[in-house]
């Protein structure tokens, strides 16, 4: 099959970037499994399995930009443009209040999917090669997040890890204050960020928000580091006690930290292989491409976020003041 990922990203990534990792992965495994993979995205982008086309700055209409041949296109977000040859794309993060998206739209979680009342999802997926196990693990706990975003709850994971008395590393953005016993690397990527999650006791992932996917957990799990998360959005398709803790409260999380000492890395590790993969995720992809270019469409309808949704940073973190107040984070 010929396929076309149409992303504003370059190539390779550097920082953050979980929805350009996405599409590198995905890429990756399709060009290993035998297909012919191309990428339209930002100029200067270079990959070793794929051709590379230089995205226009203006797009009004990207049938021209479209190399002969392909199959289908890959959209990492809805496309605003005209395009003729069948497409794809995947919604990573949570809709505005009422926002509609096209009919062959899939979203990144079970989860995801029901609330933009949807069936269709894809679990996203790692290259194992990129995240070596490791069994023996130092006494700090890890944030691994946007600092900044509050959804994700650093306040309330420096408030676990000073519970359990183990120190805190933060890496995702600068901590906005400062703690004893609190870390702040800032945003990492490569070895040192690979070590510090293979290193650590446990990932904190204690979100206050229905969070679609969550890749830091299955990058954490694929290191062998278990993962300690409220349960919101994902994170129970995710998490087996096997690998990890769910936790209502404070109190169910701090415990969490102690439980996460009898998990065993194989089982953290044997997690992301048997679900979240890069392998696996383009198995169900390719599901989804041979459907449309047989029916022209993944099903009838479309989805939505629901009218009444609240706009999520806002309402969260307003959330997640009040309940701070009664000692809860969720």
């Amino acid at each position: 099959m010929r396929i076309l990922h149409v992303i504003t990203a370059k190539f390779p990534v550097v920082g953050y970037g979980g929805t350009e990792r996405i599409a590198y992965w995905l890429g990756k495994a399709q060009a290993e499994m035998g297909h012919e993979v191309s990428y339209l995205c930002n100029p200067g982008s270079k990959l070793p399995f794929a051709r590379t086309f230089s995205i226009p700055q203006k797009l009004e209409d990207l049938n021209p930009y479209i190399p002969k041949g392909t199959d289908i296109v890959q959209f990492y977000s809805t496309p605003n443009f005209k395009v003729d040859t069948p497409s794809l794309t995947i919604i990573e993060g949570n809709g505005a209040p009422g926002e509609k998206y096209l009919p062959n739209t899939i979203f990144a979680s079970e989860n995801h999917a029901r609330r933009h009342g949807w069936t269709e999802f894809v679990h996203n997926g790692v290259d194992l090669s990129e995240y070596p196990i490791k069994q023996q693990k130092d006494s700090y706990l890890l944030f691994l997040a946007k600092a900044k975003w509050r959804v994700k709850n650093l306040a309330g994971s420096i408030r676990i890890a000073k519970a359990a008395k183990l120190p805190l590393h933060v890496a995702g953005g600068r901590a906005p204050f400062w703690h004893r016993g609190v870390a702040s690397h800032g945003t990492i990527d490569g070895e040192k960020k690979i070590r510090l999650i293979q290193n650590a006791r446990a990932l904190l992932f204690p979100i206050i928000w229905e969070e679609p996917f969550g890749i830091a957990v299955i990058e954490a799990l694929a290191c062998g580091t278990p993962v300690i998360a409220t349960p919101r959005g994902a994170l129970p398709e995710i998490l087996t006690k096997n690998c990890g803790v769910l936790g209502n409260s404070f109190e169910e999380l701090v415990d969490g930290v102690e439980k996460a000492m009898f998990i065993s890395p194989e089982a953290c590790r044997a997690r992301v292989e048997e679900a979240f993969s890069h392998y696996k995720m383009a198995e169900k992809y390719l599901f989804y491409y041979k459907k449309i270019l047989s029916n022209g469409k993944i099903r009838e309808g479309y989805p939505a976020a629901p009218i009444d949704a609240d706009p999520e940073k806002k309402f969260y973190y307003k959330n997640y003041l009040a309940k701070k107040i009664t000692k809860e984070l969720v």
